[in-house]
């Protein structure tokens, strides 16, 4: 399981320091490119200024000049240079270890003046093109290294936050640095409410039944005491009454029983539970390859789970049942107009039909035909729940081009 830690620094770290040397690597390969372009060009602008020189000082002045000329210029240029006069003879060279191989004829107005050979990569300006290259990669390492511990300190100083806010989830009067942990903190504070309030209306139904059946309790212990103690003597009319406190007793016992921790309303955001749901019965789903398409904002109702999860389960697996294979069921949630959609392109219903749904249980031959199951009274139990919300439902529908059901919050 990854940490925030490893995800702020390891993942970083490591997407970055791959995309730097990247980075460099292709620099460099064009630095090289450009730089070995314009050396090329450089020293093939010396060569010719060189060999029009040696070429003028072979015809119009003595060797003697020349010498000190290309001595002067190899020492200036820190290149090695070899010349020959047209004979063969060498006349100057610093080649002391025959590295020059390759010379070129010397021509002065078409008449050959000599020989020359020239090695250019010794030379200041290929160091400094050298130089060059590995200063600028000294540069991008020390910036990346700068980098790196920048990133480092602020990746640990956002861990920290990170971490402090973690820590501060569910903690009252808690600030928070970043805004997605505080949604967080936020909504576990307020289910955690909800909850509590509905525990709390819950517990105080549980006791307002116990005081109820404390009277007839109290009554009844009273007449066994008398009896007991013969300060009652038993009669018919002691007896009723204590039945009757019996069945006040009776009476409040299934409220005991009937009451739901889960059918408590509280507020709770249904897009939640909608999600959930399509996650949960997604292999159901695929049995008829029926695809789901939700659309989900956030939308907090009053409610109680078992409500939503029969108002969801039912339009849901209505529209299930009555789809054909390889078809869509679009689920929709639209905060604004406080509207949940459910729309399916089955067999859709007549205008009768709908009339039908909406005041008693009942059942098409089409959804006879197509789910054998089923009583005809989802709507029903659907309709309950609306009225217990104070919702309105309204069912578009079409018969072999599927319905859309739509409820409208409050």
């Amino acid at each position: 399981m990854n940490s925030i830690k490893h995800l702020l620094i390891s993942q970083i770290f490591k997407s970055i320091l791959i995309i730097f040397m990247s980075t460099i690597f292709l620099l460099n390969i064009a630095f090289y490119f450009f730089s070995n372009d314009q050396f090329q060009k450089e020293i093939g602008r010396q060569f010719d200024a060189l060999y029009k020189m040696t070429a003028h000082l072979s015809k119009e002045e003595n060797l003697q000049t020349l010498e000190v000329y290309l001595e002067h210029y190899s020492h200036t240029n820190d290149v090695i240079i070899h010349f020959k006069d047209d004979d063969g003879v060498s006349v100057f060279s610093n080649d002391d270890e025959h590295l020059l191989q390759r010379f070129e004829k010397v021509y002065y107005d078409d008449i050959l003046v000599g020989y020359i050979a020239v090695n250019f990569e010794s030379s200041s300006l290929s160091k400094d093109m050298l130089y060059g290259f590995i200063g600028l990669n000294l540069l991008s390492f020390t910036l990346f290294a700068f980098g790196v511990v920048m990133l480092f300190k602020f990746l640990k100083k956002e861990n920290s936050k990170i971490k402090n806010d973690l820590l501060h989830i569910g903690v009252e009067d808690s600030i928070f640095t970043y805004r997605e942990i505080m949604t967080i903190h936020e909504e576990l504070i307020s289910n955690r409410a909800q909850r509590d309030k509905q525990k709390n209306t819950y517990e105080a139904h549980i006791k307002s039944l116990a005081h109820d059946i404390k009277t007839p309790l109290s009554v009844l212990k009273i007449y066994a005491d008398s009896l007991i103690n013969d300060m009652l003597e038993p009669s018919k009319e002691i007896l009723n009454e204590m039945k009757e406190e019996v069945g006040k007793i009776s009476d409040l016992i299934p409220k005991f029983i009937e009451q739901d921790y889960n059918e408590l309303p509280y507020v709770q955001d249904i897009s939640i539970y909608i999600s959930k749901f399509v996650k949960k019965y997604r292999e159901i789903f695929d049995s008829k390859k029926i695809s789901i398409e939700t659309y989900l904002e956030s939308l907090k109702l009053n409610i109680s789970d078992k409500n939503l999860e029969r108002l969801i389960e039912h339009l849901t697996m209505n529209a299930f049942y009555y789809s054909k294979h390889n078809s869509t069921i679009k689920i929709i949630v639209d905060e604004q107009t406080r509207t949940l959609v459910i729309e399916d392109n089955g067999i859709g219903m007549s205008k009768e039909t709908i009339q039908m749904i909406m005041k008693s249980p009942f059942r098409a031959k089409e959804a006879m035909i197509l789910n054998e199951k089923g009583s005809g009274i989802g709507y029903q139990i659907i309709h309950d729940i609306i009225k217990h919300t104070g919702a309105r439902i309204h069912i578009e529908s079409e018969i072999d081009h599927g319905t859309k059901v739509s409820v409208h919050f409050l």
